[in-house]
């Protein structure tokens, strides 16, 4: 059943929200504005109408401000760029919000079929979450591992060990890398470990390629834009990409999986991994891939073991977990880790 125009305003105020709190006043002014404005049925409704269908966690908000900030950064829409700080610009969103609300109409059929595409954010921030759960599971099977991560999008946190983590004086990764995690750990897992990657892979229904212009430029538009740092980051793992060249595969989750976890791997732990992911699966595919995964895990043997890795929302923040074992809490980008194992 198609979503009402309530509905659909409660979503954008539902994510003002959350930008608010992960630290995008810009955003969230933005948002609580093309809230009240799809409230009185203008311009935004207008554009929005047409994806009513769509479920509550598609990221219609985001998708639409993603759109507006791609012809941003394409240096196309001169009013409002002065207000844009991924651009240069003051970040002041109350004088922003004309020039935004007219780009809606003047746009209107490109920023119709961007957001149509879907939401690609592939956010770099997650592997500070995710690596101790790369770490524990190298630590305890010490075996190097093979990675497959299903919902990869354009690959960039299939690179994870290309990154520099550090906290509390001590660090694991590049000394040199372009992209640093810095003051993501509240609680910091042991970095004191050593992990090999013997081969990576991915997949996606719509997989992006980051050393392209257009990838880059997609990839970009979905960085909110006064989170500099996150775009730094995300600049310096498109960097990385160039130098590390590797191809997610067009697939969906379940086929991918049922091929890669066929056979036995041995003298490699096998991770499965994903984050931010399972809101966009339907109840059948979730159901799909739980039963390919835990049939892989329940054939492994102590030379090829299989392990499932994840990040993912439950009940106000974010989970990393080994297998059923809660490892660490994060928020929504990567940030706050706080490591609970052992």
């Amino acid at each position: 059943m198609p979503a009402t125009r309530e509905e659909i305003e409660g979503w954008l105020r539902f994510q003002a929200k959350g930008c608010a709190e992960l630290g995008s006043p810009f955003y969230a002014a933005l948002l609580e504005s093309s809230a009240d404005d799809l409230k009185g049925q203008g311009r935004v409704w207008q554009l929005l109408a047409d994806f009513a269908g769509e479920p509550e966690w598609s990221a219609l908000a985001l998708r639409m401000m993603a759109a507006v900030h791609r012809l941003v950064l394409q240096d196309r829409l001169p009013l409002l760029a002065p207000h844009y700080p991924s651009v240069g610009g003051d970040g002041n969103a109350v004088i922003a919000w004309p020039s935004f609300r007219d780009a809606l109409t003047e746009h209107c059929a490109e920023i119709r079929g961007l957001i149509g595409r879907g939401c690609q954010t592939n956010e770099v921030g997650r592997c500070a979450a995710l690596l101790g759960g790369f770490l524990e599971g190298a630590h305890r099977t010490r075996l190097p591992l093979r990675i497959l991560e299903i919902g990869a999008s354009a690959g960039l946190n299939l690179r994870w060990d290309r990154y520099r983590y550090e906290a509390n004086a001590i660090g694991w990764g590049d000394e040199h890398s372009p992209v640093r995690f810095v003051h993501f750990f509240d609680v910091a897992p042991p970095l004191d470990r050593t992990v090999e990657v013997m081969e990576r892979k991915g997949c996606d229904l719509v997989p992006i390629d980051p050393t392209s212009e257009d990838g880059a430029l997609a990839l970009r538009s979905f960085i909110w834009a006064d989170q500099l740092g996150r775009l730094s980051r995300l600049d310096g793992a498109i960097e990385i990409a160039q130098q590390t060249p590797l191809t997610v595969e067009r697939a969906d989750a379940a086929t991918f999986l049922e091929r890669e976890l066929a056979g036995s791997k041995p003298d490699v732990a096998t991770v499965v991994y994903h984050s931010v992911f399972l809101q966009y699966l339907t109840d059948e595919m979730r159901s799909r891939i739980d039963s390919i995964i835990h049939e892989a895990v329940s054939r492994a043997t102590p030379d090829a073991p299989v392990h499932r890795l994840s990040m993912e929302p439950e009940q106000g923040r974010f989970e990393v977990r080994l297998d059923d074992e809660l490892l660490a809490t994060s928020r929504a980008h990567g940030t706050g880790v706080r490591w609970l194992a052992s």
